[in-house]
């Protein structure tokens, strides 16, 4: 957000700040629920009465498509394409995926714009999105209206299986800044009419304001929550201690982090619903949800999913690294795609759906307020940014936070000030914040970057 636009927000009513925060969500309705992705629900609430035998040829025929989309239309795919000698008619079904090379995701960060691609449908406006990955450093996603409202339909699919409609009335607790963390009474939340979505800020679930966010949903009554396990979980910790009557709901459900077995097991005191788990990512290349039936599976018309093995084997199971063709987005289409997440890949089930076994990888740790309020996840502040190469959130024994930043020739100081001014969003103004530019950021013993680690002990 604009500073001078933030600054007029944050001290206009809240009933100002509920129209603004109206206006922004009948922008984004307009783009998630267009009539491509009203088609691709149709589709899919079909698709998903298939058998495995006919899941297997409807995404042979979409790989087949997609892949020579792209050669068509990326500097990338073409490139390969012609050193290769292959051509668009010898790509002719699922099989043939196996002549493409596996992407790294630096090498995507790096070169987005090789894999850029006009969209199916011209009249679709084109799209930047933005992710910071694990390691900190924005990669520019391009996609189009038409491919974003495709992506969502999976969604609506999803909150069918439990009787949810596509915009019903839900509450929401994600890495949204919709007040300042210095606020101290309620409410902690505003309201956007034309989503049906109550935003709930993740910056304020203190343990005095915690009873404030039971009251709003008791009495706002939605259908769905969709929030980070983290900011939800605090909610539910509260309904169990104080045994509080659990919130009926329709589902609930949690994405962008790990959900541990013992938030689920809370969740599922604290709320009479279905608990969900969703995971994805930014550059729509694949999606994966719980079932009704509890195991947690990749939707194949999303994504083909395979794993690269510790030997460099590329199976369609077993324990690897996350290897991606999506499916969807065919503005910036991307095949073989290694996202840097570990995982384990069952058997598909009868209907043709692959199991998510487990995620090995995705475990950040948590930075906490001065009075030991747990912030999650804080990769959002990167969203966009530029002129860094990598980023690292830092917090010592006493709660100081050091943001580690990697820079490139086009960083500038200005950089470095609007990331601590939107840390300092989200975990207030207590606590010291400093900026460290560093040349180089260590990864774990296993290999692994980490973006966010805290020390911090409560008292010190």
């Amino acid at each position: 957000m604009n500073p001078v636009v933030e600054s007029l927000y944050y001290k206009s009513p809240v009933f100002l700040q509920n129209l603004a925060v109206s206006l922004m969500g009948l922008r984004l309705r307009a783009e998630r629920y267009r009539p491509a992705g009203e088609e691709k629900l149709k589709e899919l609430l079909i698709s998903s009465q298939f058998t495995a035998e006919q899941m297997c040829a409807y995404q042979s025929e979409q790989f087949v498509q997609l892949a020579r989309h792209a050669i068509y239309n990326t500097e990338f795919y073409r490139r390969w394409a012609k050193e290769q000698g292959i051509s668009v008619s010898d790509i002719r079904s699922l099989a043939d995926i196996k002549q493409f090379p596996v992407i790294e995701k630096n090498f995507i960060r790096e070169n987005a714009a090789l894999f850029k691609a006009g969209p199916r449908n011209v009249t679709a406006k084109p799209m930047t999105l933005f992710t910071s990955g694990t390691t900190g450093t924005p990669l520019s996603v391009f996609t189009d209206q038409d491919s974003r409202s495709e992506h969502y339909a999976f969604f609506s699919r999803l909150r069918s299986w439990y009787g949810v409609d596509p915009v019903a009335r839900r509450a929401t607790l994600f890495g949204r800044i919709i007040m300042p963390a210095v606020q101290k009474k309620p409410p902690f939340w505003r309201y956007d009419a034309a989503q049906k979505n109550l935003l709930m800020s993740s910056y304020h679930l203190k343990p005095e304001n915690v009873i404030h966010y039971y009251n709003k949903l008791r009495t706002y009554q939605p259908q769905e929550i969709f929030s980070y396990p983290s900011s939800i979980t605090r909610i539910a910790e509260f309904i169990v201690a104080e045994k509080l009557p659990p919130l009926p709901l329709k589902l609930l459900m949690t994405t962008a982090e790990n959900l541990h077995e013992w938030q689920k097991t809370l969740l599922q005191q604290a709320f009479d619903a279905p608990i969900v788990n969703q995971y994805g990512c930014t550059e729509m290349a694949f999606f994966v949800s719980s079932l009704p039936d509890g195991s947690m599976r990749f939707h194949p018309e999303h994504g083909i999913a395979e794993v690269r093995t510790p030997s460099g084997e590329i199976a369609e199971q077993g324990e690897g690294e996350l290897v991606v063709t999506g499916l969807v987005n065919y503005s910036m289409p991307v095949i073989r795609y290694a996202i840097g997440d570990t995982v384990t890949i069952g058997s598909a089930n009868a209907n043709g759906f692959p199991e998510l076994v487990q995620v090995h990888g995705r475990k950040d740790d948590v930075i906490y307020m001065c009075d030991g309020t747990p912030v999650g996840r804080l990769d959002p502040i990167f969203k966009g940014g530029s002129g860094i190469r990598a980023a690292q959130i830092l917090q010592d024994q006493s709660g100081a936070i050091s943001l580690r930043l990697v820079p490139d020739e086009t960083y500038t100081e200005q950089a470095g000030i609007d990331l601590r001014r939107e840390l300092i969003k989200r975990v207030g103004d207590d606590l010291p914040i400093e900026i460290a530019l560093v040349n180089e950021i260590a990864k774990e013993k296993n290999g692994k970057f980490k973006p966010v680690i805290s020390n911090f002990k409560k008292g010190q």
